[in-house]
């Protein structure tokens, strides 16, 4: 990481929200909806009730489970050369989540996502180049939605071999995924080529399923990104600092059970706290709600966790200045906090209709601005006094062989080239893709495999 932004929290703010946490932990305590979450955290002594499913979480045992976590988080991907390692070096970029429709990349048209959009979506995603962490963009609607989650991975497994994430709503579905990637990676030992998203339930709840689900994913460490999404005005209090609490008790509710289930479960600080605007009710707020996602960034720093923070999202529905504007000033706000996860890439209408052509804008933006950060190489050689010296007063360097060496090795082009718009270049790169980029092979019988697991699943599933 090259350059970065003063820390918007001290660290005497930090500290106070940290105290503030553990307070609340164990005097208001959390609703974690399921008596299963309760067995595990009464068994190393917090005390709980059974009937509101209500825990609470005493400082020292709060205090433990920060002491198990790591800040070095590795990603495996199914092709281990796509691995991607979350320390802090660098951010690497996720695509969106959550949609529920798309626009046709030909036609122009809106429609439902169905799984042939969600298929494409992965295609693009595994030709991106900075795209690193591929999240299941949008649901396919076609699909019975009592297997459409382990469907959303297979063909994510199938579609790239970069890492995926997504949710996991049921306990039940664990072992059916776990012989999905066994039948993705050709192995016949599980490998987490995943990570899973736990949204807790503001104001201090978690989701019993999910929750439920999260502690089976745990127990053979999947790495889990807890991800609170408290409303400010609404689910939390109006004040940034209000809700930077509420959001990091939340965090620390789900850190604290999933290392009593393994310590040592990898665990990512999700930044998902947002605004109700207050004047129409709407979701997502004002530009200090960001100035709120960098100070859940400090939490995160403070707790030596990696953490995912927003970057090109935007609430246009267009390719519009009003997206250039929100997704390089959040990305490049992203860059400069130190994120080691930028998300996301690929939706527009906040997070609601995935865009083709905006996955390849976004990957070409993620380009400027790695550029834009990156540190200056002041050597010796990058230096030039000699050449300065030579050339002396009043020449030029077009003909000098270290202007053509460098040129060869370095040189960053200007962008877009005169001859194109931002536009042109990503919508001629998406209907490449879109048209031509086969995705990476599953090994031999592999896709027999998932189909039958798949067929188990419906069974067991059935409504």
């Amino acid at each position: 990481m090259g350059i970065s932004i003063t820390p918007v929290l001290t660290r005497l703010e930090v500290d106070r929200i940290h105290e503030h946490s553990l307070d609340l932990l164990e005097r208001v305590g959390i609703d974690y909806k399921t008596p299963r979450a309760l067995q595990i955290l009464e068994n190393f002594g917090c005390p709980v009730d059974y009937e509101r499913t209500w825990a609470s979480l005493p400082r020292e045992v709060v205090e433990w489970a920060l002491q198990q976590t790591t800040r070095v988080v590795k990603l495996t991907a199914r092709d281990p050369d796509r691995s991607v390692i979350l320390d802090g070096r660098r951010p690497h970029h996720t695509t969106d989540s959550q949609g529920t429709q798309v626009i046709d990349l030909e036609s122009g048209e809106i429609h439902d996502s169905t799984t042939e959009d969600l298929s494409s979506g992965l295609r693009f995603a595994d030709a991106l180049d900075l795209i690193e962490i591929v999240n299941v963009m949008v649901s396919a609607s076609d699909l019975p939605g009592n297997v459409r989650i382990l469907n959303h991975y297979a063909l994510a497994f199938s579609q790239t071999s970069k890492h995926i994430r997504s949710g996991v709503h049921r306990a039940e579905e664990v072992p059916f995924l776990v012989e999905l990637v066994k039948a993705a990676t050709g192995e016949d030992y599980f490998t987490p080529i995943f990570s899973a998203v736990d949204c807790t339930v503001s104001p201090l709840m978690h989701d019993g399923p999910m929750t439920e689900a999260c502690i089976e994913l745990a127990k053979v460490e999947v790495p889990i990104m807890v991800y609170p999404m408290p409303l400010a005005g609404g689910t939390s209090p109006v004040t940034v600092g209000g809700t930077i609490v509420v959001h990091n008790v939340e965090f620390l509710s789900g850190l604290v059970l999933f290392q009593l289930v393994n310590p040592g479960t990898p665990i990512i600080y999700g930044t998902g706290a947002s605004q109700l605007d207050m004047q129409t009710g709407r979701y997502g707020g004002s530009a200090d709600g960001y100035t709120m996602c960098l100070g859940l960034a400090e939490m995160a720093r403070f707790y030596n966790l990696p953490f995912n923070v927003g970057g090109l999202s935007t609430r246009s529905h267009d390719l519009d200045a009003q997206y250039g504007a929100e997704a390089m000033t959040h990305g490049l706000l992203a860059y400069l906090a130190g994120a080691d996860e930028i998300y996301s890439m690929g939706l527009l209408g906040d997070a609601q209709i995935l865009s083709f052509e905006k996955m390849v804008a976004d990957n070409l933006l993620a380009h400027q601005l790695e550029a834009m950060v990156k540190p200056l190489n002041v050597d010796e050689a990058h230096l030039q006094a000699e050449l300065i010296a030579k050339v002396g007063i009043g020449g030029h360097y077009l003909k000098q062989r270290e202007t053509r060496d460098f040129t060869k090795q370095e040189y960053v082009p200007m962008w877009p080239p005169a001859d194109k718009t931002i536009l042109e270049l990503a919508r001629e790169e998406a209907l490449e893709i879109y048209h031509h980029h086969e995705p990476p092979p599953l090994p031999s019988g592999a896709r027999s495999q998932m189909e039958t697991i798949l067929k188990e699943a419906d069974a067991a599933f059935a409504l």
